[in-house]
């Protein structure tokens, strides 16, 4: 009995083992696409340097996953490039002189080459390096990079891998792993915390346990990076599903989880210890963070919902433009309005506006109080009901007529007016007129 299964464990062990050596050759051999341009521009600094692809392309490119933009690395200084490349089909345009990145044009295609280099990084862990110093050896290069599978070189001319950390391995393995140790891959840039839960996400990988751990130990480094870019990198892992071929439908449920497990809403403006988060899967990128938006609330529940959204969305937090944050604000606020029931002519005057985007996060929540707004917005819609004041037939120019009445009261006699025809008084000029004339002999305005 226990002799069979030995038997039956060696085999499967083998077979296992042979099947993950057809997936590894699988990837070896996976062809990487290279246009004629670019193979053009390799010829060009041939005779100066060998031209590598790197990161993403690479990476996507080996997992069959159709690629998009294309990085460029070699030893050659931007200043350099510029000059081999002067006169030629290329254009060449600078980025970063500090970080030696610039960008090569050829016709439609765009290419983003940076010079190697060892990024020098202060103790904050900002995204971004004090200094560089350019090395030559593409090794050097490596040890900059964040995980295994975004540092994989491709020599487009030798049509060759160069895979320093063993990422085609931890491809083949399906493994997210820090380049160097955690700690100091981290401490170098906090950003790295957040992509590492977005290419978990995307690519359906697990993180190495080393990796993930030291990550949760040091998710206070997402203090030091800037608003606009953690907002950027959250908005992609909850849409993670969409991402690619091999993203998994459950994909932004695995990513807020892994922030719950990092503990990093804390360092996201969210004073909570947990984000359940719950959204249809066919909702668009908008809706989700709409979504989460609530979810968050929901945990924090904080006093005044209208103040902590321009707290967490405003300067001392995602950092959006003004616009987005009153446009998300009045969603947001316009569905626990609706929540809290609130009388329809002044739900309306209020959010009419934005009802088709609160619709749809109110029919997930309630479907009573959904269909209860729903047929008031199709009713005034129908009967064209006025719900702004320029809707009125009669405008502040007009209200010049009445000279009994001051101009500083203009705002709240149209206001009273609008009020009045919702109720159903008729909207013509003559009869709006009038009733402004009887409001001043009655002493309402």
């Amino acid at each position: 009995m226990h002799s069979s299964r030995f038997i039956l464990f060696f085999f499967a062990n083998i077979l296992n083992t042979l099947l993950l050596k057809s997936i590894f050759a699988i990837i070896i051999f996976m062809k990487i696409i290279v246009s004629e341009n670019l193979m053009a521009l390799a010829k060009k600094l041939k005779k100066y340097a060998p031209l590598y692809i790197v990161g993403g392309y690479v990476r996507n490119s080996l997992l069959g996953i159709t690629p998009s933009d294309v990085d460029l690395a070699s030893k050659l200084t931007p200043e350099r490039i510029a000059e081999i490349l002067n006169g030629t089909k290329f254009e060449v345009k600078e980025i970063s002189k500090k970080l030696g990145t610039i960008t090569i044009r050829c016709g439609k295609e765009l290419w983003e080459h940076t010079t190697f280099r060892k990024d020098n990084y202060d103790t904050t862990g900002r995204h971004v390096p004090k200094n560089v110093d350019f090395v030559e050896d593409v090794r050097e290069d490596a040890k900059r990079r964040d995980f295994t599978i975004n540092a994989i070189y491709y020599n487009i001319l030798k049509d060759e891998i160069v895979d320093v950390y063993s990422g085609v391995y931890d491809l083949q393995r399906k493994i997210l792993r820090c380049v160097e140790t955690p700690s100091y891959v981290f401490k170098s840039d906090g950003l790295r915390i957040l992509r590492m839960v977005r290419f978990a996400c995307e690519l359906n990988f697990k993180i190495d346990r080393a990796t993930l751990n030291m990550a949760r130990k040091m998710s206070y480094r997402l203090n030091d990076i800037v608003g606009s870019r953690k907002y950027t990198e959250l908005i992609n892992i909850i849409n993670s599903p969409t991402k690619y071929s091999i993203s998994k439908k459950n994909a932004d449920m695995y990513g807020l989880k892994l922030l719950n497990f990092l503990h990093a809403w804390p360092f996201l403006y969210v004073h909570s210890i947990f984000v359940k988060y719950k959204l249809t899967k066919k909702a668009s990128r908008e809706m989700k963070f709409y979504a989460l938006l609530i979810d968050i609330i929901n945990s924090v529940n904080p006093d005044c919902i209208e103040f902590y959204l321009k707290f967490l969305l405003g300067a001392d937090g995602f950092q959006l433009q003004k616009t987005n944050i009153e446009n998300i604000t009045k969603i947001i606020c316009g569905y626990y309005d609706a929540l809290n029931k609130m009388n329809n002519k002044k739900y309306f005057f209020k959010y009419f506006n934005y009802f088709p985007k609160i619709s749809e996060l109110l029919k997930l929540k309630s479907k009573f109080l959904y269909n209860k707004y729903y047929f008031f917005d199709y009713y005034i819609k129908k009967h064209k009901i006025p719900i702004h004041i320029k809707d009125l037939k009669i405008r502040g120019e007009d209200l010049k007529k009445v000279k009994a009445l001051p101009a500083k009261k203009y705002g709240i006699v149209l206001n009273d007016l609008l009020d009045k025809v919702f109720d159903g008084l008729p909207n013509d000029k003559e009869t709006l007129l009038k009733e402004v004339e009887d409001g001043i002999r009655n002493n309402l305005y």
